[in-house]
This record gives structure tokens, C-alpha cells and sequence, in this order.
């Protein structure tokens, strides 16, 4: 588990200093940590990778306890916990369960700075743009992390017939 965070936080500190297309626009590649050990691991491994990355990775890119910082951990924490749950249904695929975290994570982020955070009803007006946005990310980070999990699967199996 302490590589998946280190994989994660490597991610998620990488990801910061991306040149970003819109100012709120991020992949979430440091959510392949996470869906690896909720697949690998389990939910609670899943959790605390989320975790780990979000709060170190807040530390070292000097964003820990701003907005910035409760943004990232609502979402973190929302899109883990929905991605959990599908995950224990065990009816959706990998990439579905990526999709929805994504989305997940963008309607957290949207809820904590709409209500909390800024108090302004007018970001609600970015839903259609984060769904948008979410669905893409997740397709991204749900078709890696399943390129990943398959790469991965086929390394250890070579290991052991050695």
C-alpha cells in the first residue's frame, strides 16, 4: 500500500504543475493509485491512499488548508467513497467505476465551493461542463489504470513461472 501512495502523491504533485487547458481542469491521474488499490487491496486501502495523496501532496505543492486544499479532499473523498461502492456491487467494470468517481469528485468540488466555500449559486452554473469533464478524465484514468492492473497482472504471472 505505501507504493500505491507514493505512485499517488508522485501523480498528484506531478499533475500541479501541468500546464491545465481551463483553470479548473485537471486529469486526476493520482486516482490510478487509488483504483488500484481498491482493486488490488481493498476499500480501506483504497481510502487511505486517497488520503495520504491529498494531504501530502497538498503539503508539498504548498496548497495544504487553502481552498485549493478542501476542493481537492472533498472531491478525493467523495469520488473514493462512490467508487468504493460500486466497486462492492461487483455488476461495474473498472472503467465505469473510474467514470464515476470522476463525477463524483467534480459534483464534490462543485457542492464544497458553491455552498461552503464562496457561497456563490452562480457555479452551479459549471455542472454541465464538470459532468462533461468528469466523463472524460474517468475515461482516461479508468483506461490506464485497466492497461496498468492488465501490464501489471502479466509481470507478476511471468514472475512466477520463473
Amino acid at each position: 500500500m505505501s507504493g500505491l501512495i507514493v505512485v499517488g502523491l508522485l501523480l498528484f504533485i506531478f499533475e500541479a504543475y501541468l500546464p491545465r487547458p481551463v483553470p479548473w481542469l485537471k486529469f486526476g491521474l493520482a486516482n490510478i493509485a487509488t483504483l488500484i488499490a481498491l482493486y488490488w487491496l481493498d476499500w480501506k486501502a483504497a481510502l487511505t491512499v486517497s488520503l495520504f495523496r491529498i494531504v501530502i501532496g497538498s503539503f508539498f505543492t504548498g496548497t495544504l488548508f487553502t481552498p485549493g486544499f478542501f476542493l481537492s479532499l472533498s472531491g478525493g473523498l467523495l469520488a473514493v467513497l462512490v467508487m468504493i461502492l460500486l466497486f462492492r456491487l461487483r455488476i461495474f467494470s473498472l472503467l465505469t467505476v473510474s467514470i464515476a468517481g470522476a463525477l463524483a469528485h467534480n459534483a464534490g468540488q462543485l457542492w464544497v465551493a458553491a455552498t461552503l466555500l464562496f457561497r456563490n449559486p452562480v457555479l452551479w452554473y459549471l455542472l454541465p461542463y464538470l459532468l462533461l469533464t468528469g466523463v472524460l478524465t474517468g475515461v482516461v484514468t479508468g483506461v490506464f489504470s485497466f492497461w496498468l492492473l492488465k501490464r501489471l497482472e502479466g509481470d507478476f504471472e511471468q514472475e512466477e513461472k520463473e
